[in-house]
């Protein structure tokens, strides 16, 4: 059986050249993070200004990307039509007010204090209502784990009602034992495996054992 013929140019478009960019800018980067010298130091300021321009226009992208579609909602009279009209116009007002100024400016700093600050307050106070109702779902205890976790839930949320204080000082002191103790340890194991992924992460790209930039 004839064996397929394999095209060098597409082999070298597709495969061989956009590793040995991404290896070497890779390598560069992550040298000049041990190694302090001035050249080195220029090379890698300008890649990472390079790599900064390419997530704005990534950014660009996914903008226009999310236009496009909430724009085929509007069109085809999609029953979440309203809700594309309001996120498309509310962008379109939004971008239009801040590119003027850019933004560091007045009208980036107004939307900001005024519109989205007031609307992340909002949807983190409705997480309080979330919290209640996962932790009522928890409280249901069927294992040890379970009944851990209602425990250390129950003292947080006792000990940091403020008058606890008065009625007994051993419930706050509680309350910041499992805070600052197993609560933190969790959260630092939790960074220490995201920590390691990542590192997983970046050596696979390095070694090219992964390469979603060659398809």
């Amino acid at each position: 059986m004839e064996q397929p013929r394999i095209n060098i140019g597409v082999l070298l478009r597709r495969q061989l050249i956009p590793v040995g960019i991404a290896l070497g800018v890779g390598l560069i980067v992550l040298i000049g993070q041990f190694i302090s010298n001035s050249t080195l130091d220029s090379i890698v300021g300008v890649l990472v200004s390079w790599g900064a321009i390419v997530g704005a226009f990534a950014l660009l992208l996914g903008l226009a990307n999310l236009g496009m579609f909430h724009a085929g909602r509007i069109l085809k009279r999609d029953a979440q039509m309203p809700f594309s009209i309001l996120i498309v116009a509310s962008a379109l007002v939004v971008f239009l007010l801040v590119l003027p100024s850019g933004g560091a400016g007045a009208a980036s700093q107004w939307v900001m204090r005024y519109l989205y600050q007031p609307l992340e307050a909002s949807f983190l106070a409705l997480l309080v209502f979330f919290i209640g109702s996962a932790v009522y779902r928890a409280l249901r205890i069927r294992t040890w784990e379970m009944a851990l976790f209602a425990i250390s839930a129950i003292v947080v949320l006792v000990g940091s009602v403020p008058f606890m204080a008065v009625v007994s000082p051993l419930i706050p002191a509680a309350k910041e034992w499992v805070v600052n103790v197993p609560a933190l340890a969790g959260v630092r194991g939790i960074l220490l495996g995201v920590a390691l992924g990542i590192i997983a992460t970046g050596l696979r790209l390095l070694t090219g054992i992964d390469r979603p930039y060659s398809h």
